[in-house]
C-alpha cells in the first residue's frame, strides 16, 4: 500500500502542476493552440491513471484473469 500512496501523491503533484500551468496559460487562446491542448491531454491522462490506481487499491484480491494465470492457465496439469 505504501507504494500506492507514493504513486498517488506523485500523480496528485503532477496534476496540480499541470492545472496551475493551464490556469496561468496566456490569453487570448487561439483555437488551433496545440500547446494548451497538449497540457490538457496530459492532465487528462494523469487523472485517468490516478483513477485506475485508486480502483486497483480498492479491488478485492486477484482479478479472475490473475487467478486463472496462478492456477496454471493452459499449462495446468
Amino acid at each position: 500500500m505504501r507504494g500506492l500512496s507514493a504513486l498517488s501523491a506523485e500523480l496528485d503533484r503532477k496534476i496540480a502542476e499541470l492545472s496551475d500551468e493551464i490556469r496561468r496559460y496566456p490569453t487570448p487562446i487561439a483555437r488551433c493552440d496545440e500547446q494548451l491542448t497538449g497540457l490538457i491531454e496530459r492532465r487528462s491522462a494523469l487523472l485517468a491513471e490516478r483513477e485506475r490506481a485508486a480502483e486497483r487499491a480498492t479491488a478485492p484480491g486477484c482479478t479472475p484473469e490473475n487467478i486463472w494465470n496462478n492456477d496454471g492457465g493452459f499449462n495446468a496439469a
